[in-house]
């Protein structure tokens, strides 16, 4: 791994109270740093990182080279990496340009928003080849910093990340293009006021929607009269009026919504399902449907049938998964976390499992669950769930 290496202030005294005010003024700041970044005590994050903050400063830069030095860029934790973009010093945006180009740092997406956040020239060239980025947050990160630069050239890469797969680079691709005086991506905007992805009692379209009109109402300078949080027969008149507004000046802007944008009704049974929710690694979300669909996603979904032999292999493991005891939560608890929806009768039972504590029984249903999702969704998608399985792996 490539590390930066910040180059350290020197301070002269010749006032010795003066020296031991800066010695321990260091030492408090070192302490933050470290507590900013403590794997084993994530509930101390954020009130280091707000100390750090307040703090800025050329000492509060002198430390974070210091621990980057000492301990590499993965012990970085989501919340200090987002504070790099905040503090406003060359030296820390040489950093996040290094952390971008480490393809192994595990908080690119982050350190890409860090750097958009300082639409600095000199990147312009990195931000123009993450909206080609394997990570959906680098893309959606470099479109806002292209945004920022107002980089006109790379309107027609922009203009193609329309019908990304993930609605977030879809919507912050035709924000910024409206920025630009482009109205192409109104569209795919419009057509997420349909959402509605519901899993487990969990209405995730809710997310699109509330972004989806918060961006319009502003560009319309209307509301509808629809609300995102309200149900689909409430939401039918704000939703039609939205549409008649963007019809008057696009008619055929049903046509110009990329297929990938398109949405598309959900009411499917499922039989099982499975989160990960991981602010280490990121979330991964699939389920089984009672058709034999493999399901992966939570708001753009990718559907795959299973064979009966694949269906009944996965069954087989699936099997003593259910047999677990669910009545107690395993392993570390903390924002990084998987949970096994297991039919229960009329409703569905939840298997909580933290970091480092995944029951024996478990683990071969997570290596039979990567083969399958290889075979049928490809390398991209099995990355995505192996990333951060390790993290549920039980300690010896």
């Amino acid at each position: 791994m490539i590390l930066l290496r910040i180059g350290l202030l020197s301070f002269d005294s010749a006032l010795p109270g003066l020296a031991q005010d800066k010695q321990d003024s260091s030492s408090k700041i070192a302490q933050e740093v470290e507590y900013a970044n403590a794997k084993d005590k994530p509930q101390f994050h954020v009130q280091a990182v707000r100390k750090l903050r307040d703090r800025g400063g050329p000492a509060v830069v002198d430390e974070i080279g210091r621990f980057v030095t000492a301990h590499g860029h993965n012990a970085l934790s989501i919340s200090f990496t987002d504070l790099l973009g905040e503090l406003q010093e060359p030296r820390l945006h040489a950093l996040l340009l290094t952390l971008v180009r480490d393809k192994d740092f595990l908080w690119r997406p982050t350190a890409m928003r860090g750097l958009a956040q300082q639409a600095d020239r000199d990147s312009l060239d990195d931000f123009r080849k993450g909206l080609g980025d394997k990570l959906w947050g680098c893309r959606a990160a470099s479109i806002l910093a292209l945004e920022k630069l107002k980089d006109a050239v790379s309107i027609p890469a922009i203009k193609g990340l329309l019908g990304d797969d993930v609605y977030d680079v879809r919507a912050q691709a035709a924000k910024t293009l409206h920025a630009f005086g482009d109205a192409s991506g109104l569209p795919v905007l419009v057509e997420a006021l349909r959402a509605d992805t519901v899993w487990f009692g969990i209405d995730y379209g809710q997310i699109a929607r509330e972004d989806a009109w918060t961006f319009l109402k502003k560009v319309a300078k209307d509301d509808f009269g629809y609300k995102p949080w309200e149900s689909t027969e409430q939401r039918a008149p704000g939703l039609a009026k939205a549409e008649a507004w963007l019809a008057k000046t696009m008619p055929d802007w049903r046509d110009r919504v990329p297929e990938k944008a398109k949405v598309r009704a959900t009411a499917v049974d499922y039989v099982f399902g499975f989160e990960r929710r991981s602010c280490q690694r990121g979330d991964f979300f699939f389920r089984l449907d009672r058709e034999g669909n493999l399901v992966v996603g939570y708001f753009t979904l990718e559907k795959a049938k299973l064979t009966e032999d694949e269906l009944r292999d996965f069954n087989a493991v699936l099997d003593k998964v259910k047999r677990v005891d669910r009545s107690v939560p395993y392993g570390q608890g903390g924002c990084d976390f998987e949970q096994f929806y297991v039919p229960d009768g009329p409703r569905f039972d939840k298997l909580w499992i933290g970091v480092q504590g995944r029951p024996e029984p478990v683990e071969p249903f997570t290596k039979m669950v990567l083969e399958l999702l290889r075979k049928k969704f490809g390398e991209r998608v099995a990355e995505e769930f192996r990333q951060s399985s390790d993290l549920f792996r039980m300690s010896e």
